[in-house]
C-alpha cells in the first residue's frame, strides 16, 4: 500500500540553474531577424515553385491519375499501346474530332442511376443526385431540381463525366484555344 502513495504521489517540481535552450523562432526578442538565403537555394526554391505551379495549372498529377485509372480499368495486356492510343483519343476529343474517352461507360452510369432509384419511381431527388456525382467523382451541377427523371440523371452525368475530361486535358491551353476547341467539341 504505501507503494501504491509513493507512486502517485507528484514529483517535486525542479528548478534548473542553466536556461534551457529555445528555438529562436519561438523568442519573441530575435522574431525580427532575417536569415540571409543563398542565390543558390532562392534559384532553387524559385525554380521548384515554377515547377509546382506549371503542375497546378495544366493539372498533370490528375492528368496521370486519369491515365492510371483508365490503364487499370482496362487490365490490358499491352498498357503501352493502350496508353498511347488513349492519348490520341483525348488529344481527338480535345479538337473536338473524336468520342470522349471518359472513365465510365454508359453502362455504369446506369448501374450508379438504378442503385440510386431501387424502388423504380423514375426519378431521383436532390440529394440523391448529389451522392450519385460524388460517387463518380464528378463536381456536382450548380443547380438540381428536386426531382429529376432517371433518363435525365443518365444523360446529366454523361455530360458532366465528359466535361470534366475535357477541363482537365485542356487545362493550361490559351483561353482563346479551349474556348473555340469547347465550341467545337459540343457539336460531336
Amino acid at each position: 500500500m504505501d507503494e501504491e502513495q509513493n507512486f502517485f504521489e507528484p514529483e517535486p517540481v525542479r528548478t534548473f540553474s542553466e536556461p534551457i535552450s529555445v528555438c529562436n523562432c519561438l523568442r519573441d526578442d530575435d522574431s525580427s531577424q532575417t536569415t540571409e538565403i543563398s542565390h543558390r537555394k532562392l534559384h532553387i526554391l524559385s525554380t521548384v515553385a515554377r515547377t509546382e505551379s506549371y503542375l497546378r495549372e495544366r493539372r498533370i498529377p490528375e492528368l496521370i491519375r486519369f491515365l492510371l485509372t483508365k490503364v487499370i480499368a482496362q487490365g490490358s495486356n499491352k498498357p503501352i499501346e493502350f496508353l498511347e492510343k488513349l492519348l490520341n483519343d483525348c488529344m481527338l476529343y480535345r479538337a473536338g474530332h473524336g468520342f470522349a474517352p471518359v472513365l465510365y461507360e454508359n453502362k455504369h452510369l446506369e448501374a450508379v442511376v438504378k442503385s440510386f432509384d431501387p424502388g423504380q419511381r423514375g426519378w431521383l431527388s436532390e440529394g440523391q443526385m448529389r451522392r450519385a456525382y460524388i460517387t463518380l467523382g464528378l463536381s456536382p451541377a450548380k443547380t438540381i431540381e428536386d426531382r429529376v427523371l432517371t433518363n435525365v440523371a443518365l444523360y446529366n452525368l454523361q455530360k458532366a463525366q465528359e466535361t470534366e475530361l475535357f477541363n482537365l486535358i485542356a487545362a493550361g491551353m490559351n483561353v482563346d484555344e479551349s474556348s473555340s476547341e469547347s465550341n467545337s467539341s459540343t457539336t460531336v
